[in-house]
């Protein structure tokens, strides 16, 4: 087992090495050379999505980003976190060590390539620790190879791609799964995608397919069957102060759904098609999702499962004042052919509702240059099934170190879906510093 660890890092680090080297290999390049590269007028799409600063993102690079590439070499992060249940004692339920190597290179004039790799170790108390190797997890953060010529685009790896106007609604934005409540984390999980786009003036082509879907299990319950691949393809139009798009595809559900008949697990693809739509209001932004789910299953009593239809909406709202930022949303979840029969798994199946209503408002703001951030949220459902708040202190005092202090704590009716939540807390301490 040591040796395959050993072999395993041997592999990601000769990769992150020939990363580098491009970088090194392609730094005499000037900028001249660059500006022969065809690429994606500016302003059409101004979106990365392999930024740890907005993961809700559509697009892989931009003419900015190939400009970095040219002075960014190996990159190195280490990340601690420690986290707390402060109803038990203040056990521990999170303790983990996150290293990442990062590297960005463009490949010839036409090309670029960035790599993540990641090590990370579980400690005593982890949740997540299952073994004693070496590294708990070594793995692929982010892969990404992007070719452009002209007005066209082709990207390949693993990566996070995020359709959509209202972040983490889930009515469009379901090609990457978004971590649970109670995870700490609030990055998008990348997959294995290929993708591309056609830029016109103003307007883009875009499709992917999802070579291996992510499926969230459930514990202790395997797949039925294996996950099958997913694909979907948009069209966007770009105006003043004003962006839509629609939306068609076969999608795998993120979650498996569990037959209660068989207790077995279930993630069979299904079709949407979808609009969105935003609109810019000096400093603030209003922006709307909907969504018509075709094929979705759901648990028809004790009998097995059935199809159903189901139309997602939401409604999202920013509010910008200097570094102060509200945000609020409204997402609807309607079972368009609903039987009084339908059931919910939960600790004891629950009779599921028609429709479902979950709101969102956070409140952020930042001072000192920057150097001190805070945030605050609160989520609430219809007839309060579920009421969660989260916040979060933020300490940056240079570009390097960053510390942060967070916490979550959950309120849920027995009787409701989320009763396994009631009582939820967690107390979450992290500490990163890059070079």
């Amino acid at each position: 087992m040591l040796m395959k660890v050993q072999m395993r890092v041997w592999c990601l680090c000769c990769l992150a090495l020939w990363a580098s080297g491009q970088t090194h290999a392609n730094s005499k390049m000037t900028i001249d050379d660059l500006s022969e590269v065809t690429l994606p007028e500016q302003g059409v799409y101004e979106e990365n999505l392999l930024t740890d600063d907005d993961v809700f993102t559509d697009e892989l690079f931009v003419q900015d980003n190939i400009v970095v590439g040219q002075t960014k070499g190996l990159q190195l992060s280490i990340e601690h976190t420690l986290a707390v249940n402060p109803q038990r004692s203040y056990e521990r339920t999170n303790h983990a060590t996150d290293l990442r190597l990062i590297s960005e290179a463009p490949i010839g004039l036409l090309g670029y390539a960035e790599l993540e790799l990641k090590a990370i170790q579980y400690w005593q108390g982890d949740s997540l620790k299952v073994s004693d190797n070496a590294f708990s997890l070594l793995d692929i953060e982010h892969l990404a190879l992007q070719y452009s010529l002209a007005d066209i685009s082709i990207n390949l790896g693993r990566y996070v791609m995020s359709w959509g106007e209202v972040e983490g609604s889930g009515v469009i934005d379901v090609i990457n799964p978004v971590p649970n409540l109670t995870s700490g984390l609030t990055d998008l999980k990348p997959q294995w995608l290929l993708s591309g786009s056609y830029y016109m003036p103003s307007a883009q082509m875009s499709w992917f397919v999802g070579l291996d879907p992510s499926v969230t299990e459930i514990p202790n319950v395997a797949l039925a069957h294996g996950v099958e691949k997913e694909w979907g393809a948009k069209y966007g139009h770009t105006g003043l102060g004003t962006d839509w798009a629609v939306y068609a595809g076969r999608m795998v559900p993120n979650s498996a759904v569990l037959n209660l008949a068989t207790s077995t697990a279930f993630a069979t693809p299904y079709q949407w098609i979808g609009y969105s739509w935003n609109k810019a209001m000096q400093d603030d932004l209003v922006k709307f999702d909907v969504a018509y789910k075709r094929g979705l299953e759901h648990n028809h009593g004790y009998t097995g499962l059935a199809s159903s239809n189901r139309l997602d909406t939401a409604v999202g709202l920013e509010l910008s004042h200097g570094d102060q930022k509200w945000d609020a949303s409204i997402t609807v979840q309607h079972w368009l052919n609903y039987q009084s029969s339908y059931l919910t798994p939960s600790l004891t199946p629950v009779a599921s509702n028609q429709t479902d209503v979950t709101m969102s408002l956070g409140l952020s703001d930042s001072f000192n240059n920057d150097q001190y951030n805070w945030a605050l949220t609160h989520i609430d459902t219809a007839q309060g099934a579920l009421r969660a708040i989260t916040g979060e202190i933020t300490w940056q005092p240079t570009d390097q170190w960053q510390s942060s202090l967070s916490f979550i704590t959950i309120a849920a009716k027995s009787t409701k879906a989320y009763a396994s939540l009631d009582g939820t807390q967690r107390l979450f301490l992290k500490t990163k510093f890059s070079y």
